[in-house]
């Protein structure tokens, strides 16, 4: 029961945060604003505090939709994103899937080199809201049992750069930071009383590359 009303709590702040950014998006909006649909893959890289856990690379994708809004000042974009996001990470042999609904808020600088290519600079903060399972429980082939707990929600911060074409299509390359840490690894050994004996435990951060493609209405 206590789990399930921190689900409904979880998904409220969620649906509720969407809402408003989408509001304020479309009641503020000038002349200068474009709708499009923003997609694209990426790569994450999970570091763990612990020298004793492998590392290993792994794919995932996002989509959803995206605003375009033109500042006063020549060249300043807010590129303003809602995007479902799903990756795989793996720990110890274990894929887990990480499912989230992603806020990405970008500032953008760029200049323009005729009229059909631009090329901007970016960078702003990304709000993460785990959608998925929080926690996974297995045990390993040597008998130990193995705990991952995703943080339900995640500040982060992406970098990057990226060119515009025919005015309708924009390609970008982003480099995501998380700040704190992605989630929580334990493991140990049991009893035959069932009773843990050792605990171990490792924080990790993922951090990832992403390319996405948007295309503007």
């Amino acid at each position: 029961m206590k789990n399930e009303k921190c689900t409904a709590r979880r998904w409220m702040k969620v649906i509720s945060l969407s809402f408003i950014i989408f509001h304020l998006s479309f009641s503020e909006a000038p002349a200068q604003v474009r709708f499009g649909v923003k997609g694209g893959f990426q790569l994450a890289s999970m570091q763990f505090n612990s020298d004793d856990l492998r590392r290993s690379n792994r794919m995932g994708f996002f989509i959803g939709p995206s605003l375009k809004i033109g500042l006063p000042l020549t060249g300043l974009n807010v590129d303003a994103s809602l995007l479902y996001d799903q990756r795989d990470l793996r720990v110890q042999g274990e894929t887990f899937r990480q499912q989230s609904l992603v806020f990405m808020g970008d500032m953008r600088c760029g200049v323009g080199i005729g009229e059909a290519l631009g090329i901007f600079l970016l960078g702003g903060p990304q709000f993460s809201f785990n959608v998925g399972d929080d926690v996974s429980h297995w045990f390993a082939a040597d008998g130990e049992l193995h705990q991952f707990s995703l943080q339900e929600t995640m500040l982060s911060f992406n970098f990057g750069a990226g060119v515009t074409l025919a005015r309708h299509f924009e390609a970008a390359l982003r480099y995501n930071i998380p700040v704190g840490k992605t989630a929580d690894f334990t493991w140990g050994e049991l009893s035959d009383e069932l009773l843990q004996q050792t605990w171990h435990h490792a924080k990790t951060r993922t951090n990832a590359w992403s390319v996405s493609v948007t295309y503007y209405f």
